[in-house]
């Protein structure tokens, strides 16, 4: 494959809260996502949010490559669970569209990349599940929803040896920003865990089994790639395996 691999971003809706269209839905994503495929050196696609599987599916058969975007938490219906006080605002119809990308791009053995809410979609696809909120760990935890510019790295991830990660970065610590109030409870099977947070906090980890390469990270490396190596890594990789596709 010699042209620039097409990569997916899945899309959501936002929205209008004021004039002159107040109730109006659009479809979006962040725009540090598709200047970070650039970057990288793929073509970037938004993925429409839709509820149609065929097209879906459709939508699927043109990329070579897939990010799972940040968003919503994750309704926990879809990891076994009752919601409890302190679940945020949910988007069920959502994590079916992002439950059938998985799943489409299984089929094609196209490459996925989750990101945030993202990656703790892949957990919940793979039958893991996900802390509703920080407060609900028995264990105090860092402040992961930190109040601060996106492209403030606020806290260390260790990088565990002989993973995914131990191969993209050259440090056993790196440190990323970090704008979410739940996290990885229980690891899906067959997800091998390569960044974790000094609290124990699960932050990447990549699927050992999926029949395409798979692979997540909890904070915004979107975020950070301007100036980031570290950041700048995970799209790379991304886009190397796009390349492989046929």
């Amino acid at each position: 494959m010699t042209k620039k691999p097409i990569i997916g971003i899945s899309g959501s809706i936002i929205v209008d809260s004021g004039a002159p269209f107040p109730g109006y839905h659009r479809s979006y994503v962040n725009d540090d996502y598709i200047d970070s495929v650039i970057q990288a050196g793929g073509i970037p696609f938004i993925i429409p949010f839709n509820t149609d599987k065929e097209v879906i599916k459709d939508e699927i058969a043109h990329l070579d490559g897939i990010i799972l975007s940040g968003g919503h938490d994750v309704d926990p219906l879809n990891y076994h669970q009752e919601p409890r006080q302190k679940l945020g605002t949910t988007f069920p119809e959502r994590d079916v569209f992002d439950f059938s990308l998985i799943k489409y791009a299984e089929e094609k053995k196209i490459p996925v990349l989750g990101i945030c809410r993202g990656f703790q979609v892949l957990n919940a696809y793979y039958g893991g599940t996900i802390l509703q909120d920080l407060s609900y760990a028995d264990h105090e935890l860092l402040r992961h929803a930190q109040p601060a510019d996106p492209t403030t790295r606020t806290h260390s991830l260790k990088v565990n040896e002989n993973t995914l990660f131990a191969q993209l970065f050259n440090d056993s610590q790196i440190r990323v920003n970090s704008f979410h109030h739940q996290v990885i409870d229980q690891v899906a099977d067959d997800f091998e865990v390569g960044l974790v947070a000094p609290d124990g906090v699960v932050e990447g980890f990549q699927n050992m089994k999926s029949p395409n390469f798979e692979f997540g990270v909890q904070f915004h490396p979107e975020m950070l790639h301007r100036f980031d190596p570290n950041a700048q890594i995970i799209f790379k990789t991304l886009i190397d395996h796009a390349k492989r596709v046929d």
